[in-house]
């Protein structure tokens, strides 16, 4: 399920995207009702598909090397943040690594270590 213009929406592009929070989104509904969070398996997908924009090429999540969830993300407290790319790179087996953020401003929501093929 493709997350991308239905519960967020990119806003800027480049090495520090911002995406903008859809929070009548469905999934917000049912995590949670009155105080919505962004589950985690969904910033997952939105960091995938958002690597897929700026890379210009489908890529497919092969591991989670490091996933560190510090604070909730809420589309209603903090309706816009930013994903940060530290690291792209390429392992000559048809591998992309990344590592990078989801944060607002001085705030970190997410650290992720993650590779795709």
């Amino acid at each position: 399920m493709k997350l991308i213009n239905e519960m967020f929406s990119i806003v800027s592009k480049g090495d520090r995207v911002r995406i903008k929070l859809h929070p009548e989104h469905v999934i917000y509904a049912a995590h949670f009702p009155g105080q919505p969070i962004t589950p985690g398996v969904c910033v997952v997908q939105m960091i995938g598909e958002i690597l897929q924009e700026n890379e210009g090429c489908m890529m497919e999540l092969d591991t989670i090397t490091n996933l560190k969830f510090i604070q909730p993300l809420s589309p209603v407290d903090t309706p816009e943040v930013d994903v940060v790319f530290d690291c792209i790179s390429y392992d000559g087996q048809g591998r992309c690594k990344v590592r990078g953020t989801v944060a607002n401003e001085d705030t970190i929501f997410t650290k992720f270590s993650v590779i795709y093929r």
